[in-house]
Parts: C-alpha cells; structure tokens; sequence
C-alpha cells in the first residue's frame, strides 16, 4: 500500500469524525470551544498523547495528564495544526451530516448524547474512541484559555 492510500484509510472522514464526536460526548454537556476542536486530531494521532489519553479517565484533569512526556510531545503539537486543520474540518461537515451539531463559540451536540466508547467491539477502534472520549472530558474541564496557554 502506497501513502497515499495508507492516509485514505487513517483520515477516513467517517473514522475523524467519529473521534470528535467521542470527544464531544466525552465533554460536559457536550460541547467544546470551537478552537480546542481543531486539537483533536493532532493530539489522538500522537501515540504518546493517546495512550496517556486511554490510560487516564473521564475524572482526569488537564493538570494530570500533563506529565513530562506529554508536554515534550506537545512542543510539535503547534506545527502539526496547520497538516490537520482540513481534515478536522473534513470531519466537521461529514460529522454535521450525521448528528445535529451547533457550530459558533462553541460546537454542540444538539441532541443528548449518552454515548462511550465501551459498545465497540474492535480493540483499536476503541483504544481511539477512549482517547478522544477523555480528552473531550479533559478539554471541557478547564477554561479554554488554560488550555491554550499550555498546549
């Protein structure tokens, strides 16, 4: 399989959009700041980022998962923003085609979500699913300010 194909199947837009909806269901009343979205892929494709992420839990908070690892990780963060920006927002819309979601400060799932990561059955899928999940619940805690000035 050529790259090509190889980031067709990784940046599946059902599979991207699927982990910002795990990531705003994980999140309090499932909503994020608009911004914090387009941090979404670039930190759940980071595999030290996503295990820290599929070992904390929804009562993590952003100060407990930032350990030296993590923030050694985030340096490059930054960098990758502008590579992931036209997929989250290839996401975005493949995301607002199957769930009712509100997009100004903040983007919303309109409908209430009771959904987790536990019903998959594939192990991968679900490792992705928990770690967006968490970061969502993680995310939602903090002022996104906060957030901003760490990442």
């Amino acid at each position: 399989m050529n790259i090509y194909q190889t980031e067709k199947i990784i940046f599946n837009p059902l599979f991207t959009s699927k982990l910002l909806f795990m990531a705003l269901s994980g999140a309090n009343n499932n909503r994020l700041k608009t911004e914090l979205i387009y941090y979404i892929l670039p930190l759940i494709y980071n595999d030290t980022i996503k295990n820290k992420l599929v070992k904390s839990t929804a009562k993590s908070t952003f100060n407990t998962f930032l350990n030296s690892e993590v923030k050694m990780e985030l340096i490059v963060i930054e960098t990758l923003l502008a590579n992931y920006k036209k997929k989250t927002k290839e996401a975005l819309i493949t995301l607002s085609n199957i769930h009712d979601i509100e997009i100004s400060d903040y983007v919303i799932l309109a409908e209430e979500q009771n959904t987790t990561y536990t019903g998959e059955k594939n192990s991968s899928l679900r490792e992705y699913y928990k770690a967006a999940f968490n970061l969502g619940s993680i995310l939602s805690k903090e002022d996104y300010n906060t957030i901003f000035f760490n990442l």
